[in-house]
Order: structure tokens, then C-alpha cells, then sequence
């Protein structure tokens, strides 16, 4: 069994258990200025890989477009066990995002077109009511069954560590790395 195979495993127990962080984790990047950057995201199965879905006016695409290598952290409380990815990034065909933002539920989507059509996302907005007002009309506009906008874009990523803590009040905490080297897995034994 693969590093990439145990996780999928503690994902798939831990969305069973109905673990609110079964399928959400926390990438980390840098940004322009070399600050530090985090921020909770959905992580996506798409076609036998982990991927991320953005909106190209956010901030975090800016960062994902000026450093290709990012941070994933995810932690399942319902298995006692944190992973830490380290991954480079690349681009989801356009069609496949398209076909997997359909899946989205509709205030998302009318978000997405918001930040194309009114303001970028994380832009300053007059007051809450201003946005909830802009995305009644943005929903009103899109309608039901809108197409996904050029904005949304997915990135795939490319995983070459693995670090899995497994957390334990009966015995010693149990932390190994995982490095890719070509095909091949190293594991390695760490100090928790």
C-alpha cells in the first residue's frame, strides 16, 4: 500500500465517521512579498487524483501562478491522524473543471460568477448587505443551470511527501515521511 493509498483510506474512514474534515484541508503558500499565506479549501478527487478548485481573480491563484510548490495540511479528529502534503501544482484540463464545478451548489456558483462579473474575490465591499444584494442579482442573472466561468480553475496536485501523525493516548504517537523518488515511496520513522 502507497502513502497515497493510506491516505485516500483515512479520508474515505473519515468521511464514513461524517468527520467535518473529511474532504477539506489547509493549503499553504507564499505570497508576493514572501509572507506566509494559509487558508481552508475542498480537496477533490478528480480522475484518481487529489485536486483543488479556485477562482482565478483570488488572491491564492496569484500566489498558486508565482510559486508552483505548495503546503496541504488535513487532520481527521475522527481517526486521530494528521497529513502533511508537500506537492507541485498542475493545471486541471479546463473541461474537466467545468464538468466537476456543475457539482457545485448554487450559492458557490453564483460567487464564482460574482468575482467575475461584480468584484474579484477578497475585494473590499461597501457592507454585507451590498454582497448579499450583489449575489441575489448575480443568481437571478445566472439562473439555474449556468455554465462555470472562465475564472474557475482547478490544480492538480502533484504529491511528493507525505507526513502521517497518528495520534495516541494508549501508546508512543506513530509520525513517518514519505518521499517520492521516481515511482518508489521512501518511509522513513520520525520523533513525534
Amino acid at each position: 500500500m502507497t502513502p497515497l493509498d493510506l491516505l485516500q483510506n483515512d479520508r474515505r474512514a473519515a468521511a464514513e465517521a461524517r468527520d467535518p474534515w473529511a474532504s477539506l484541508c489547509v493549503l499553504a503558500t507564499v505570497d508576493a512579498n514572501g509572507g506566509p499565506q494559509a487558508r481552508i479549501l475542498i480537496l477533490r478527487d478528480v480522475e484518481s487524483r487529489l485536486a483543488l478548485f479556485v477562482n482565478s481573480t483570488s488572491p491564492k491563484c496569484a500566489e498558486l501562478a508565482y510559486q508552483r510548490r505548495v503546503g496541504v495540511l488535513t487532520y481527521f479528529a475522527t481517526r486521530s491522524v494528521q497529513y502533511r502534503l508537500g506537492a507541485n501544482l498542475s493545471n486541471v484540463d479546463p473541461a474537466i473543471v467545468r464538468t466537476n464545478w456543475n457539482l457545485r451548489p448554487a450559492i458557490p456558483k453564483a460567487m464564482d460568477w460574482l468575482y467575475s462579473t461584480r468584484a474579484a474575490q477578497s475585494s473590499v465591499v461597501s457592507s454585507r448587505d451590498a454582497l448579499v444584494a450583489w449575489h441575489a442579482a448575480v443568481a437571478a442573472e445566472i439562473g439555474t443551470h449556468p455554465e462555470a466561468p472562465d475564472t474557475a480553475v482547478g490544480f492538480y496536485l502533484d504529491i511528493d511527501s507525505i507526513e502521517r501523525l497518528e495520534l495516541a493516548n494508549d501508546r508512543v504517537h506513530d509520525r513517518r515521511r514519505y518521499t517520492r523518488a521516481g515511482g518508489d515511496w521512501r518511509e522513513e520513522v520520525l520523533v513525534p
